[in-house]
């Protein structure tokens, strides 16, 4: 209401003073608005926060203040919470340690089993500090709720376990190798494999340990490590070696732990490897079987004639003369009419014995069927083809063959083509030999025939 004209103005000094103390009281509100809200926002983001707070007064460790977390998560009101003793909301047994944490003022994070107001327990980690609360002093304490996390840990172990069990009992090797090619673990088997009594020996192992020399590990690294970092899986037969030095061949798959592309091949390459010495000894066996003659020992007629080939192609590329004998034992049917075939093929195994010891390690030897047998020889021409054969000849008829029929003497006949002539092919100088040959039978047997 404005004053009357007849009312007296307050002096100067009073409206200064009314003046000051309606500002103060504006600035009191203000202040007060403030603090109201910033404890508005502070509460939300307690309340809004997935761990439960509370405020425990140190000289008593009972609580003087939460946010509804912690309510949530022990089943309490408030009201029930508020003067809760701390060791009230722990476990039995992580009540001592609990006690030792607080005493020692430690604020890392650890773990403990809590317990709810139904009595239910779960594990939980949590963390606490030492602060000023309304100018008392307060541990304030963090807890997490870590259920979830230790049924995952408890799922990966047993996964982990699961995987050491399959990984300590497969009956193929598996290595696994980390940081520039060092093995990291291995199983049984492969410790087996590579003859060492148990996996621990084996830890720590460069790899080039199991390499044969020290050049075929650099080989194996350039030829087959870019391949798995690119993500690859390999599968590869490869020779490898023991613990006391011996060769093993082995087939090895292996992958980059690293699934990226270009994978980091240290954090691990995991190799399963198995003995396949056995699986080659049998192929070497049947490589053996289908390229010599199960008689004799030497090469037979498909394995001669594809070794002659290969050879008189080299031949044709690079220059140089080649020959070929074609041997035929004398009056063969008769050792196996009148001695029977356990004699003939005694003499037979004693020409191919005696012929060998006459020839070169390049020259080539195989028999063609029957008492037929061929002789390749690269870099020679007729004249030395005919050098060669007269030295079979003399080599074969020089010496008995002993049988329990009695002593054998046998004789050959050779025919000898070059390619001192045109030729076409091998076949074609068995076409011209087995002429020459022809005609040292004709002319007595025992002799050596040219082209």
């Amino acid at each position: 209401m404005p004053p009357s004209k007849n009312q007296t103005p307050p002096p100067p000094d009073q409206r200064s003073r009314v003046e000051q103390l309606e500002q103060e009281v504006a600035r009191l509100k203000a202040e007060r608005d403030r603090t109201r809200k910033e404890l508005e926002e502070q509460s939300a983001l307690t309340d809004a926060s997935f761990e439960a707070i509370g405020f425990f007064d140190s000289r008593d460790l009972h609580c003087v203040a939460c946010n509804n977390t912690a309510l949530k998560i022990y089943g309490y009101t408030r009201e029930e919470f508020l003067g809760k003793h701390v060791l009230d909301l722990v476990a039995p047994d992580s009540r001592e340690l609990v006690s030792q944490k607080i005493e020692n003022n430690v604020q890392t994070a650890y773990e403990l089993t809590a317990i709810r107001k139904d009595g239910a327990t779960f594990p939980a980690e949590v963390h606490g500090k030492k602060i000023i609360y309304q100018g008392v002093p307060v541990r304030v304490s963090a807890l997490r709720d870590i259920t979830r996390r230790k049924n995952i840990e408890l799922e990966l172990q047993h996964a982990l376990n699961e995987q050491e069990v399959i990984f300590a009992n497969t009956k193929v090797g598996l290595m696994l190798l980390r940081g520039g090619r060092v093995v990291a673990k291995v199983n049984q088997a492969l410790a087996d494999l590579f003859g060492y009594d148990t996996p621990e020996e084996m830890i720590g192992l460069d790899v080039r340990d199991l390499h044969l020399d020290e050049a075929r590990y650099h080989t194996f690294g350039k030829e087959f490590y870019g391949a798995l970092e690119d993500a690859a899986q390999l599968h590869i037969e490869y020779q490898l070696r023991r613990k006391d030095g011996s060769p093993v061949w082995c087939r090895l798959s292996g992958q980059a732990v690293d699934l990226n592309a270009p994978a980091d091949l240290k954090k691990g390459v995991l190799w399963v490897i198995d003995d396949i010495s056995r699986i080659k000894d049998e192929e070497q066996r049947l490589r053996a079987l289908a390229c010599t003659d199960h008689l004799t020992g030497v090469h037979n007629r498909r394995y001669f004639l594809e070794l002659a080939e290969r050879e008189m192609r080299r031949r044709r590329r690079h220059g140089g003369q080649c020959a070929l004998l074609l041997i035929d034992m004398d009056r063969f049917k008769d050792v196996n009419d009148r001695l029977g075939h356990p004699a003939g093929d005694a003499v037979l195994k004693t020409f191919a014995r005696r012929c060998c010891g006459t020839l070169r390690e390049v020259d080539i030897f195989g028999r063609l069927g029957g008492e037929e047998f061929a002789v390749f020889l690269p870099g020679t021409d007729l004249e030395g083809g005919r050098v060669a054969a007269e030295r079979i000849r003399h080599r074969v008829s020089s010496l008995d063959t002993r049988t329990p029929e009695g002593n054998i003497c046998a004789t050959v006949s050779i025919g000898v083509a070059s390619t001192d002539h045109p030729t076409a092919g091998v076949e074609d100088l068995i076409s011209r030999a087995d002429k020459a040959l022809y005609r040292a039978k004709a002319l007595g047997r025992d002799r050596v025939e040219t082209e």
